[in-house]
């Protein structure tokens, strides 16, 4: 029978069987030697983890989104965006400086051709009460188109977070490229919509929206009148009128005149004047018919939000 004694631990650093510490962490034995180098080894981890926890902290007392790759993103997109919004904006002051001088050199034409006229006229006393209309009219279209070219119009698409404008040029300027020479009248292929606004009132009336818009004001309800700042001698032309709202019953005189006289109260009634009104009556050359089953014409259908065509047909 033989008998033996309990086996000692070995360190596991030096391998001696006088392992007589035992790590509760890892469960390793450790001589007196090597359990201190153990502990000091176990100092310098616990050092290099509160380093990273101090830097964790430098990082949280820092701005939240200073690293956030989203934001880089954001800051990049920006940059881009502003750099578009620039071109877009030099090209638009580019094409609208084109755009002016063109305008300049048209009206400047024109203008010559006036003064030319009037020169020529008072030379050889060759005038009348309607040549006089005709200059200060032509005038006066000159002195607005000065004041507020309306040769481009700047588009805005704003249901977009973030929308670029850019230049448009206008129809009617278009159409004004192509005019003979010397004509102060709108010229035009057949069955073209004419870009027309309101340039002339009487009475209680705003005009807004560069001249595209017309409001009554007048809180009497009294006629206020205007004209548009185009003269039409040849081919045809289509101009629409949105009623956005009036007052019932409907009152309202749409027609055409002559370029020769001055917009005046009860003008439709004159012999210059055609055109249709409230109460059914279609006026012509001074005349007025109510006659709906001879004319056609029923003012009474007529709604708000409705939009009217007037076709001048000058062939």
């Amino acid at each position: 029978m033989s008998a033996s004694g309990p086996s000692k631990k070995q360190c596991v650093t030096c391998g001696k069987g006088a392992g007589i510490f035992t790590c509760d962490g890892c469960q390793q034995a450790f001589c007196t030697k090597h359990v201190s180098e153990h502990r000091q080894e176990l100092n310098g981890q616990l050092d290099n983890i509160m380093q990273d926890c101090d830097l964790l902290q430098q990082e949280l007392l820092e701005p939240s989104s200073k690293k956030n790759p989203v934001l880089t993103k954001i800051n990049q997109w920006e940059k881009d965006s502003i750099t578009k919004i620039q071109a877009a904006a030099e090209t638009a002051r580019t094409t609208l400086q084109e755009l002016l001088e063109k305008s300049k050199e048209r009206v400047s034409k024109i203008f010559r051709d006036i003064a030319e006229n009037l020169r020529s006229s008072h030379e050889a006393d060759d005038f009348s009460e309607i040549d006089l209309d005709q200059w200060k009219k032509k005038l006066k279209e000159l002195q607005a188109e000065i004041e507020s070219p309306s040769s481009a119009t700047l588009i805005e698409r704003k249901r977009a977070p973030i929308y670029l404008m850019k230049l448009e040029v206008n129809d009617a300027f278009k159409a004004q490229q192509k005019e003979s020479k010397g004509s102060g009248f709108a010229k035009s292929s057949n069955d073209a919509d004419l870009q027309e606004k309101f340039l002339e009132k009487l009475g209680d009336v705003h005009i807004s929206t560069d001249g595209y818009l017309a409001t009554h004001v007048d809180a009497k309800s009294e006629f206020v009148y205007l004209r548009g700042r185009l003269a039409y001698s040849a081919g045809c032309y289509t101009i629409r009128f949105k009623i956005e709202n009036f007052k019932n019953p409907y009152r309202i005189f749409i027609g055409c005149m002559s370029s020769k006289v001055d917009l005046k109260k009860d003008i439709f009634r004159s012999s210059a004047c055609v055109g249709w009104s409230g109460y059914n009556q279609v006026y012509k050359n001074g005349t007025c018919i109510s006659d709906c089953q001879k004319t056609g014409y029923y003012s009474g259908k007529i709604q708000a939000n409705d939009v009217l065509q007037l076709i001048l047909d000058c062939t």
